[in-house]
Order: structure tokens, then C-alpha cells, then sequence
């Protein structure tokens, strides 16, 4: 049975770009009960929602938050079998209307912390991918000497080595998870889809490093 149908506002990143070719970068950002834009809902946010009888009331909403917030919204149909009312999603009211308004703005110290683990991913992500794309030994050395050079002035050190272990490990998990809960934005030439794949490259690489230090003691 397929899941049931919900209609979401959604953010369209790139102007010059469709909602469609958008959405192949990387999934959609819905409006969550926050007013930030996030790719997942949570318990503590989940994400708006409308039922398809209330197209209207859904494209209604969108153009409040279009002119509220001063960017380019559409309404986009998604379901998922996984998804509860109350938890993951959330069916508007006029109570919630304020998140048509956007995300209260974080402290200073937090949008500063939010920023730095945000430019790390954004950073450590370019580094492990270009890393990986490397088709010899030669090429692999020349990515991780401009990557060294590069992490140096950004961050004071660093190598694709510590770069994809910090991807892997819980710091590495929270930054991304910020993104994909609209707390964060990147900034970065990588899209959301290309993050995403990276941090589950670094993980799968670790796990593999740990496996073979370690034969028979991980499941």
C-alpha cells in the first residue's frame, strides 16, 4: 500500500534553477514547526504539512512565506510510510503560522559554533572527495599536499586522514545533522546530496580502518 500522500512548503535554494533539477542535487527542504527549512522532521520539529484536499490553504501559505522571508516557495506533494502526525510531521494550523515567518535567529555564540562545524564538513568533505576521486598514488599525494596547505589556513592543520575521521566520528555527525535540520546552511560549491554521500564514504572507510587494526571484535 503506498504511504499517504502530504503537501509541504518547500525551498527552492537556487533561483536561477527549477524546483526539479533542484531536487537532483539533493532532497527537498520542507518548512518545519521551527520556521527553519529541513530535510527531516523530528519530534521537537517536525515538518508542516497539509492534507491534499487543502491545496489551496497549502498554496496560500506558501505565498506568506515567500513574502515574509523573501525567498522563492512552492508547494511539493511527498509521502512516506515511515512518517507519524505528530512526529516527524506536523498538519498546520494558525497556531503554527509564525514559522511562515522563519526560524527565530540563534545567539550570536551559537550561530558562530553553527558556522565553523558547518565550514569543517563543508571543507572536510571537499578534501575526502577530491581524495577519492584520485586515480594513482601521484595524484593522491598532490590532493593531500594542497589539502594539508589549504586545511592549514582555514583551520590551523589537518590532512584528508583527520579530515575524514572527523566526518566519521559524533562531530562530523551533529554538523550534518544540524544541515538536515535547517539549523545550518551551506555555503559551500558541494550540494546536500554530495555532503550526505561523504560523510557516509568516511564512515564506511573507518569502519573498515578499525576492522582490519582490529579482526573479530566489530559486528
Amino acid at each position: 500500500m503506498p504511504p499517504t500522500q502530504y503537501l509541504f512548503l518547500s525551498l527552492a535554494d537556487r533561483s536561477s534553477t527549477s524546483l526539479a533539477s533542484e531536487r537532483q542535487d539533493g532532497p527537498a527542504r520542507c518548512l518545519n514547526a521551527a520556521g527553519r527549512w529541513a530535510v527531516l522532521g523530528t519530534a521537537e520539529s517536525p515538518l508542516l504539512a497539509w492534507p491534499p484536499a487543502q491545496a489551496d490553504e497549502a498554496r496560500a501559505a506558501a505565498e506568506r512565506a515567500a513574502r515574509a522571508q523573501g525567498r522563492r516557495v512552492e508547494v511539493l506533494s511527498r509521502g512516506d510510510a515511515a512518517w507519524e502526525e505528530g512526529r516527524e510531521i506536523r498538519l498546520f494550523s494558525e497556531a503554527a503560522a509564525s514559522a511562515l515567518l522563519g526560524a527565530a535567529a540563534p545567539s550570536a555564540a551559537r550561530a558562530r559554533r553553527l558556522r565553523v562545524e558547518t565550514d569543517k564538513l563543508e571543507a572536510f568533505c571537499l578534501v575526502v572527495r577530491q581524495a577519492s576521486a584520485a586515480t594513482d598514488h601521484e595524484a593522491f599525494m598532490r590532493v593531500s599536499r594542497a589539502a594539508g596547505k589549504a586545511l592549514q589556513v582555514r583551520f590551523g592543520g589537518g590532512s584528508v586522514s583527520s579530515a575524514s575521521t572527523w566526518l566519521a566520528g559524533p562531530k562530523g555527525q551533529e554538523a550534518l545533522q544540524h544541515v538536515l535540520a535547517g539549523e545550518a546552511e551551506l555555503a559551500g560549491r558541494l550540494t546536500l546530496r554530495e555532503i550526505a554521500e561523504t560523510v557516509a564514504l568516511a564512515q564506511q572507510t573507518e569502519r573498515l580502518r578499525l576492522e582490519a587494526e582490529h579482526p573479530g571484535t566489530l559486528h
